[in-house]
């Protein structure tokens, strides 16, 4: 368009483009609720909605009027896309800045490709209205002004009546559909609007006004009734009047286009490329993240201080672009291109022909990346059980598919590094397929070598298991000989194949020997990043994050799977687990083992029985919550207590809260707590011990130690969390799971759950205890419990008889009454289980736990109810025959809340059991301290909780306290961290 002239905007005009610029901002944020809180807000609350279908719909119209007067060439299409790059490019770049953490390539993809990823649907719908400007214009040119009126009217009507106004601008497709608005803001800039067309345009649009502002919440009661009522409801769109194919939008913007109709013409081209920032911020994906600041109390002040910072950001943006951005070398020589081209078909000729003079020219570093990107995807395949990756307990999925759908940044991060040692080789043999075959060699290799050790042992290799490599006669019975041999003839093939092809087949790479050298060095430097990948705070590690490397070091079979072999043993090289205490060394500890010898001998005085000699079960119930305890739940008198006969114990034995340091997951952590006495709120950062820590060392100390036979019994699969091997860590005798060399017996699952039941669990758990006639511990972990809550019980009394603020929506009401039903199958079990050991003569103790909150209610609750949503039901229960011999029947004080570290401490005094140095240091700590749990606001670090459930300032601990918690510091830290030099001192553990 000619530009020529440089006329200064009006006072009237400027007033017009920061109203709207502060109407677009505004849309960033979800004002519905806000002003349903005004009286008839049943009706204001979609107004917000309304605003933003109005937008998408008006805005292309603006444009359409500005570029109405002649053709426009392909130059203002590109134009339009450079100003939408820049402007994401910086703004994905203040918002890593801002928030590092929600850095994702997905994300920055976008940035490139924002027509692609939909990043904004009005900036594609308005690409595509000037790349089709020239036609529409041709068109509008060639029919009559009644003929135009009606075309526009037919395609507004066939629009809404082939998508019922179910048009999601959410992609951008549907930027397709804006042309149409585009068209007719050409139209209507061009035709003579009459007064009389005038005054009926602002009838009509107070009409289609009151039509929405009535309708939408109308038709969203009709659809809640027919839904309520059991009809068929939920098929339709119920806010079709609120969507910009809407009959009533159109009208009501077009009326909004004739009112505004003189102002608008009077705008040119560089006024709509201003605009081009401002609809970036608008729909860009992480806008809502981005413009959430806390500059005052009021969270109103803050959202429209932010939009007065955007609006300006946008001007001063375009500012710097109209001087600087388009004087740019490239993109200079970009719109002359494009200024000479004849049409849109000629640009995609010429832009057809130059990739592929590209590709010609690069296809060697081009084919090594996709061999590469070939020879990562293989390696994840090879990890998977034939082709398939089980996404959670109960489902699995094409491998294939998944990786490719969900995981392509984690397969294009292995590629990279793939690539970068290559780069490493290359510069070293300055020979291709020598450098090639080798990167390939050990990408496969290290992938079959993860595999069968996933078969052999269930989890992959570790860093710190490669000096076992250099142990061949240990090696090579495990791989088994035909393995070997297989392996030893591929490498013969190999090296042949690379000498043939380095003969045959020759190929040199582009660049000169410093340009590789350069490159070689940039490759050894990312060989480091790994060793930051588990700092959490550091640049690597959000990046990493951002590639989609994301361990959860839970289920380390799954892990491997989601992250490659490769990427998944980076992950294990630097695991951040505590920061070492002041004073930690073997002396240290050999004085603490002294110091805490003499409190287990005061203790032991008053001790009579010694462990050993009973028979102790230790039992997790998965995902256990007495119902009653749920925030705000109310149950319907006509329904039976749940938990009747647990919650009959309080009064007779040892019963109370524990705190969970996980919500809806976490079972291996709180299971390793109870079996060694340490504490997850004790360490730097998120992990899993199972995973993380008790591989490292090759024995690892348990309360299990403690007597002659130990095992363990899980009627589910035995490989999560790295359990069998694991548990051979600990020195358990047997590992009772299903598939294990040891039959699960009364397999038995209730109603269409697919879990065994708890009833299973008991019974297996019984027949080990009369297995053996002496003394044992038992580690019983139950399933019937977990997620997911799928309406598994048939007549299932607890379904619409519990109410509650946080019960409203239908799915969580069905999930939570098939859990009280489960709970309710639990309290039954229990009663049985308990009844069946008071038959025996032996003593037995149950310590009994639920180790987290089922993942019912939202997480955000947690925030509201901290201690409460991490606060599950325990009691320890002895025998008849063990309360007749010297245990007690139930621990009186500092019982209500406790951690499940402090189990082995309590179950100990609960038994009359005498105790080792470093069960007396568990004593002091469970005695002496509020619990210790972690930090439940999401933090580093612990926290305390008294007996009321209160968080405790550790500022407020005593100089006594202080000490022992030091201890427990060091002791934990010696065995997660550091060199174990407790296990070298004689009768600590044991």
């Amino acid at each position: 368009m000619n530009e020529s002239r440089n006329k200064t905007l009006t006072l009237w005009q400027i007033l017009c483009l920061l109203a709207a610029t502060f109407l677009m901002l505004m849309q960033v944020y979800s004002l519905g609720n806000s002003l349903g809180r005004f009286p008839l807000g049943g009706i204001w609350r979609y107004l917000p909605a309304t605003l933003e279908s109005a937008t998408m719909a008006f805005v292309p119209m603006v444009f359409g009027a500005v570029y109405s007067k002649r053709k426009v060439s392909l130059t203002e299409a590109f134009r339009f896309w450079i100003l939408g790059f820049a402007t994401l490019v910086l703004y994905y770049l203040a918002y890593t800045l801002k928030s590092p953490g929600g850095f994702n390539m997905w994300k920055f993809w976008g940035v490139f490709f924002p027509i692609l990823t939909s990043t904004s649907v009005l900036f594609s719908g308005l690409i595509f209205s000037i790349i089709a400007q020239p036609y529409i214009y041709d068109l509008q040119h060639k029919i009559s002004s009644k003929q135009n009126l009606l075309l526009l009217s037919a395609l507004i009507v066939v629009g809404f009546a082939t998508s019922a106004g179910t048009m999601i601008f959410s992609y951008s497709i549907y930027g397709l559909y804006l042309v149409l608005y585009f068209a007719w803001g050409m139209y209507l800039a061009n035709i003579d609007i009459t007064s009389k067309i005038y005054k009926g345009s602002f009838l009509t649009g107070i009409f289609s006004f009151l039509v929405v502002l009535i309708g939408v919440p109308g038709f969203n009661g009709v659809y809640w009734y027919q839904l309520l009522s059991g009809r068929v409801g939920k098929f339709w769109n119920r806010f079709f009047l609120n969507n910009p194919s809407s009959p009533a939008i159109a009208l009501l913007v077009i009326s909004a286009f004739i009112i505004f109709r003189k102002t608008i013409k009077s705008f040119s081209a560089k006024e709509m490329r201003y605009f081009i920032p401002v609809i970036i911020f608008m729909q860009a994906p992480i806008s809502k993240s981005f413009m959430n600041f806390h500059f005052t109390e009021s969270a109103g002040l803050n959202k429209l201080i932010m939009i007065v910072i955007m609006s300006l950001v946008s001007v001063l943006l375009y500012a710097v672009y109209r001087k600087y951005l388009f004087r740019i070398r490239p993109v200079k020589k970009t719109l002359l291109k494009l200024s000479q081209a004849k049409n849109f078909a000629q640009v995609l000729e010429d832009s057809w022909y130059a990739a592929k003079a590209w590709v010609i020219e690069h296809r060697v570093k081009l084919l090594t990346w996709a061999w590469f990107y070939v020879l990562s995807f293989v390696s994840f395949l090879i990890e998977s059980d034939g082709l398939r990756i089980q996404i959670s307990t109960a489902t699995d999925i094409n491998a294939v598919i998944f990786l490719l759908g969900t995981r392509f940044f984690a397969i294009i991060l292995t590629t990279i590094f793939l690539d970068a040692m290559f780069s490493i080789f290359y510069f070293v043999t300055t020979r291709y397929w020598t450098s090639n075959v080798l990167v390939s060699v050990i990408a496969i290799g290290w992938a079959v070598a993860n595999k069968i050790k996933l078969n052999l042992r269930g989890e992959p290799i570790y860093p710190s298991e490669l000096s076992e490599a250099t142990n061949i006669k240990t090696l090579i019975p495990m791989v088994g000989g035909k393995t070997v041999i297989a392996i030893v003839v591929a490498l013969v093939i190999i090296i042949a194949l690379t000498v043939f092809l380095e003969v045959k087949f020759k190929v040199k790479k582009k660049g000169t020997w410093k340009h590789r050298g350069i490159w070689a060095l940039l490759s050894l430097l990312l060989f480091l990043t790994p060793a930051r990948f588990n700092h959490d705070g550091s640049w690597i590690y959000y990046i990493n994050r951002g590639f989609d490397n994301r361990q959860s070091f839970r289920n380390p079979e799954r892990d491997i799977q989601i992250n490659g072999p490769i990427l998944n043993f980076f992950n294990y090289i630097d695991l951040q687990i505590m920061d070492e205490p002041a004073g930690y060394s073997k002396t240290a500890i050999s004085n603490l083992a002294k110091e805490y010898q003499k409190v287990a001998d005061e203790i032991n005085k008053t001790r009579t029985n010694n462990l050993k000699d009973q028979t102790i079960v230790f039992n997790l119930s998965e995902s256990f919550v007495d119902p009653h305890t749920f925030p705000t739940i109310r149950f319907d008198k006509s329904v039976p207590n749940p938990v009747k006969f647990i919650e009959s114990l309080k009064n007779k034995t040892t019963y109370g809260n524990m705190l969970s340091a996980g919500y809806g997951g976490g079972t291996a952590n709180m299971e390793w707590e109870s079996l060694t006495g340490l504490n997850m709120g004790l360490f730097k950062s998120t992990l899993t011990p199972y995973v993380q820590i008790v591989p490292r060392y090759s024995y690892y100390p348990t309360i299990g130690m403690n007597f002659d036979y130990k095992s363990a019994v899980h009627p589910f699969i035995g490989t999560y969390y790295s359990r069998i091997e694991d548990y051979k860590r600990f020195k358990f005798n047997k590992f009772v799971y299903l598939g294990s060399k040891y039959k699960i017996i009364d397999q038995k699952k209730l109603g269409k759950s697919s879990y065994n039941s708890d009833f299973t669990a008991y019974a297996n758990g019984l027949k080990q205890i009369n297995e053996r006639s002496g003394g044992q511990f038992i580690n019983l972990i139950t399933i019937q419990n977990h997620m997911p809550y799928n309406d598994w019980y048939p007549k299932n009394e607890y379904m619409d008889k519990f109410s509650g603020d946080l019960f409203t929506d239908g799915a969580v009401k069905q999930q939570m009454a098939t859990y009280i039903k489960g709970v309710q199958y639990t309290d039954e079990a229990v009663k049985q289980f308990i009844s069946e050991i008071n038959k025996i003569k032996k003593p037995i103790t149950v310590v009994f736990y639920g180790d987290h909150y089922p993942s019912i209610l939202s997480q955000s609750y947690t925030s509201q109810y901290p201690v409460q949503m991490h606060s599950t039901r325990y009691f320890i229960y002895s025998n008849t025959y063990a309360r007749k011999h010297g245990a007690k029947g139930k621990i009186k004080s500092r019982a209500n809340y406790v951690n499940t570290s402090d189990f082995i401490a309590m179950m100990l005094e609960q038994t009359n059991s005498k105790v080792t140095p470093y069960q007396a240091l568990l004593t002091k700590v469970h005695e002496e301290l509020p619990a210790l749990t972690i930090n439940y606001e999401g933090d580093k670090g612990f926290e305390l909780i008294d007996q009321k459930g209160r968080r405790v300032d550790p500022k407020t601990l005593t100089s006594k306290q202080q000490q022992i918690l030091r201890d427990y510091e060091l002791i934990q830290y010696d065995m997660t961290a550091g060199d174990a030099y407790g296990l070298k001192q004689a009768g600590f553990y044991k």
